[in-house]
């Protein structure tokens, strides 16, 4: 079992930094299936070795990638690299909405399901449990393949619950477009995109001085917000 804990903005940017290369995702969906030494990885790829030397440092200092020396059967001690952690980050970008969060997925002992998630729990529980290989495969493919089917079927719903978000929005600018001056319009849509009052959150998010924040906040909770 697994527990999201939100990124700070720095990690989040660090790790947008390294996945935002081609060639470094490639090394990642490589290193998503096994450890590999740098050399495998420049032959399976078909990158030049000191290419991909060169972007595992960057990954492993952003601590994406680690990496542990081997001893090589011919040679001097070679490293073998795997990756150090997992992250999901979604992003959605267009007109009245910018959302974006990265969240790092850590180990837990317990957690509270749905009862679908238990069900595809149990379901796995019961291919693992299989003691012929070919047929364990087979019920884990079919766990593999239900579980896609339904983390498909959240990210359709997720899209119609942007439309509406983005519905929202777009009659809130409406509403902003009447608003006397452009600090007072940045405040009214951090409240709505963070839906967070706080003077100080907002004055450091929006650089805006806190007495200034303040002023504002009253005139919106007086004349707009009930």
């Amino acid at each position: 079992m697994v527990k999201v804990i939100s990124m700070e903005q720095e990690e989040l940017d660090t790790i947008l930094q390294v996945v935002e290369n081609p060639v470094r995702r490639k090394i990642i969906k490589r290193l998503s299936q096994e450890p590999a030494y740098a050399l495998q990885l420049s032959k399976e790829l078909s990158l030049g070795q000191p290419l991909v030397a060169k972007h595992l440092v960057v990954m492993e200092h952003a601590g994406l990638v680690s990496s542990a020396k081997e001893a090589s059967p011919a040679g001097p001690p070679r490293k073998k690299y795997s990756l150090a952690k997992g992250v999901t980050i979604t992003m959605d970008v267009g007109p009245n909405v910018f959302l974006e969060r990265g969240m790092s997925l850590r180990p837990r002992p317990a957690a509270k399901s749905s009862e679908e998630v238990i069900r595809l729990r149990r379901m796995l529980d019961r291919a693992i449990g299989v003691n012929d290989g070919r047929k364990r495969l087979t019920s884990l493919s079919e766990v593999l393949s239900e579980v896609d089917i339904r983390m498909e079927g959240l990210e359709s719903e997720r899209a119609d619950l942007l439309d509406v978000r983005n519905q929202a929005m777009r009659e809130a600018s409406r509403i902003a477009e009447n608003l006397a001056g452009r600090d007072m319009r940045r405040v009214l849509f951090h409240i709505l995109n963070e839906h967070n009052r706080e003077v100080r959150r907002i004055s450091e998010a929006l650089n805006i001085r806190e007495f200034s924040v303040k002023e504002i906040l009253d005139e919106l909770e007086r004349n707009y917000f009930g």
